[in-house]
């Protein structure tokens, strides 16, 4: 997810980012695929964020 967030994530550059881990199926993405994807990828890394370090 740092990567991501590194790479332009929220700043909507997902094209170049995706092609990395993707390769070049990453140009058939649609819009809402990447929208929908972001946004799972943001609840992922929120429910990490907030996880416990007790252990």
């Amino acid at each position: 997810m740092l990567w991501f967030y590194l790479r332009g994530i929220y700043t909507g550059d997902m094209q170049p980012t995706l092609e990395a881990p993707l390769g070049k199926q990453a140009k058939k993405l649609s819009a809402n695929n990447v929208s929908r994807l972001k946004q799972q990828w943001e609840a992922e890394c929120n429910q990490w964020r907030q996880r416990a370090l007790s252990k």
